[in-house]
């Protein structure tokens, strides 16, 4: 097939998009974001321990890092075909599930069992296929695909509190799965190719110039631009993205903690509530906003940008902490991390390693990043309790943005002399 016969993908890629944020939202959002409300009123049955019933979401991470270094060469295999329904189908099946759970260990299980399906629904996935859909204007795709995710979870997870307090968690457990059937089923079945000529479609913003014209999309395919996984993995500029996402996850777990911080400082209850929504509701409009920075600037300044920006946040926590408003204000722009995490990083590889081995390079990046950011909860609490209150937790984040942005530097420095 010649390209000068392939379609312009100017609105089906755009309409892609949306599709993978309906998948990612109702599969991570759904299974680790809308989670959280089930935590109290099925300890408060079967008098269950929270700190051991937290580790849902710690086997969560688990299982997901550990599928992850495998996903780089299965997803085309997956993507667009029938196994992507099966996965999905899986995850279903096993959150529908944990409605008749009477034990911990199997909520434990089945979320272990849940994080490696996400490996197929989340970031890696979503990013690797957009690279292949876009040529341009690649970083607002991934942006705005964490935004469908974001405003997705923000709406269902008021309407699933209300069914667990009307209804019990029982029937809430089966509300979500239902509901998540009906965002990802049809989305991943009907509209999520892996590539542009899946569909007969050229990558969103390119024409079927003389040049393409000479040969045909899967031509084209096979010479994509980059390094191979084994040549990357031996660049220091590999194992400094590594580094730079583990220690990104170690601050991820801040919208969990604010509650805590909220009782800690003695606000009311509701405005920690405040401050968890102010960071789900910024993350509708950041990782567009981030997205497009990396775009216009390139992924290397804007994930040190966007940083600085991560750093303005704590430094309000603990200059304003007192101030309730400010709190809340700045419990928003702390959101700016997680879409460092969910789509400058993606960028950040891309720009550094290409596009020919991406979904294997980003899947290992993103296991090592996960297994550490399973631990974030527990680090954090122990610096809040080597330090005695949260300031010394807001001041070792600002620490840790720091070493972010120079790993960021140092990364495209390096790759930049390594080409020379």
């Amino acid at each position: 097939m010649e390209n000068a016969k392939l379609k312009s993908s100017k609105v089906y890629a755009w309409v892609l998009v949306i599709a993978l944020g309906l998948m990612s939202a109702g599969t991570t959002g759904s299974y680790s974001v809308i989670a959280g409300s089930f935590v109290a009123p099925v300890c408060e049955e079967f008098g269950f321990d929270y700190s051991i019933f937290s580790y849902y979401f710690t086997a969560t991470l688990i299982g997901l890092a550990a599928a992850l270094p495998f996903v780089g060469k299965l997803i085309p295999k997956v993507v667009g075909k029938v196994w992507l329904p099966v996965v999905e189908l899986i995850l279903l099946a096993t959150g529908a599930g944990m409605a008749f759970y009477t034990e911990v260990w199997m909520f434990i299980v089945s979320a272990a069992v849940i994080g490696i399906c996400f490996s197929f629904t989340t970031g890696v996935c979503m990013s690797d296929v957009i690279d292949q859909w876009f040529s341009k204007s690649s970083g607002l795709a991934i942006g705005l695909a964490w935004g469908v995710n974001s405003l997705c979870t923000l709406l269902l997870s008021p309407v699933i509190t209300l069914v667990i307090e009307q209804q019990g968690w029982r029937t809430g457990y089966i509300v979500l799965a239902a509901v998540s059937a009906a965002m990802i089923l049809s989305a991943s079945a009907f509209i999520i190719r892996l590539k542009p000529s899946d569909r007969n479609m050229l990558p969103y913003g390119e024409t079927a110039s003389e040049t393409h014209e000479s040969c045909s999309a899967d031509e084209q395919e096979d010479v994509l631009s980059g390094m191979a996984l084994r040549d990357a993995a031996k660049t220091p500029s590999f194992i400094l993205c590594v580094l730079l996402l583990c220690v990104a996850q170690l601050t991820c777990c801040m919208n969990q903690l604010f509650p805590t911080y909220a009782s800690e400082v003695g606000f009311n209850p509701i405005v920690g509530s405040l401050m968890v929504s102010a960071a789900s509701f910024s993350d509708i409009f950041l990782n567009p906003f981030v997205g497009k920075t990396c775009d216009k600037l390139g992924s290397i300044k804007a994930t040190v940008a966007w940083t600085g920006v991560s750093i303005f946040s704590f430094l309000l926590l603990i200059i304003g902490g007192s101030n309730e408003t400010v709190s809340i204000i700045a419990a928003g722009v702390n959101d700016a991390m997680f879409a460092i995490v969910g789509t400058a990083m993606p960028m950040l590889l891309l720009s550094l390693f290409g596009s020919r081995d991406f979904g294997r390079i980003y899947s290992i990046v993103c296991s090592a990043g996960y297994v550490v950011g399973a631990f974030g909860m527990p680090v954090m609490m122990k610096v809040y309790g080597m330090a005695g209150s949260f300031q010394g937790v807001f001041i070792f984040c600002i620490a840790c943005n720091l070493m972010i942005a120079a790993f960021a530097i140092v990364s495209g420095f390096l790759s930049k002399a390594a080409e020379k």
